[in-house]
């Protein structure tokens, strides 16, 4: 108001005074400033199944990274050109001639900063050749594993309901494979969620500045005696902050 010159375009209104810039070692300007641009351009493709009728639908499912396909099966994950998994078990139900008419749907769900090959990279350990299971590890868990990495998003749980309900009354996915079911020994320690976590690119941004006594650390050797301050009890500097608790700290931390 009055003419008065602004002193900088992020300056707030009435002049209230602006907190300090987080600086230091916990707080790298320039490693913020080098994280990946969302350009990746990410899609779901959805293949019903048959299923249970009147109970639950099952599907097959891929994500597709810049016109690349990334599915899982007994193979391990395999990357093709557009619906290639779902083309394949459609040329198969019509060789077939079974009533089972596959239909693709491809929704685009996003763009990512990380692409196919990272993609790939970061989740082949958890989902390997031999480690298929019908129920305990799918291609609807590498879907829902692999947006997560690319997007922060969850797939939808309708994709995963016949599996939810197959894990109650395994038998009753015996009967519709006609093969039988049987588990996969390799998959009992299976964990998603966990899966999840760990290969969840973001927490290493998410990484707070380390503390000591709520004063960043301004070097690799500070932050080093944060962390062993902790592991070891709080050390000298976790009392410092009068409540006991790390202002640095959040859930993400140890994902």
């Amino acid at each position: 108001m009055g003419g008065g010159q602004s002193t900088g375009a992020g300056e707030p209104q009435g002049g209230a005074a602006q907190p300090p810039a987080k600086t230091g070692f916990g707080y790298d300007a320039q490693a913020i400033s080098n994280k990946p641009v969302p350009k990746n351009e990410v899609k779901l493709a959805v293949s019903p199944l048959g299923g249970v009728p009147g109970i639950a639908q099952a599907w097959h499912s891929s994500v597709i990274v810049n016109g690349d396909e990334y599915s899982f099966s007994d193979g391990g994950i395999t990357c093709a050109r557009g619906t290639a998994s779902h083309d394949a078990m459609a040329q198969q139900a019509a060789n077939a001639q079974t009533q089972t008419q596959i239909q693709t749907q491809v929704f685009d769900m996003g763009l990512s900063p990380y692409t196919g090959s990272q993609l790939q990279a970061a989740l082949s350990r958890y989902f390997q050749q031999g480690t298929y299971d019908l129920l305990k590890k799918n291609c609807n868990s590498f879907s829902d594993a692999a947006l997560f990495y690319l997007l922060k998003k969850r797939i939808d749980s309708k994709y995963r309901q016949l599996e939810t309900i197959g894990a109650k009354t395994p038998s009753l996915v015996s009967t519709l494979s006609g093969q039988g079911y049987k588990p996969n020994p390799k998959v009992q320690d299976f964990d998603l969620e966990k899966v999840i976590k760990e290969s969840d690119p973001e927490k290493v941004w998410d990484m707070p500045g380390e503390a000591t006594g709520g004063v960043v650390a301004d070097s690799r050797e500070a932050m080093r005696a944060a962390r062993l301050a902790r592991l070891g009890g709080g050390g000298g500097g976790g009392s410092a902050s009068g409540s006991g608790a790390n202002p640095g700290t959040s859930g993400n931390e140890g994902m």
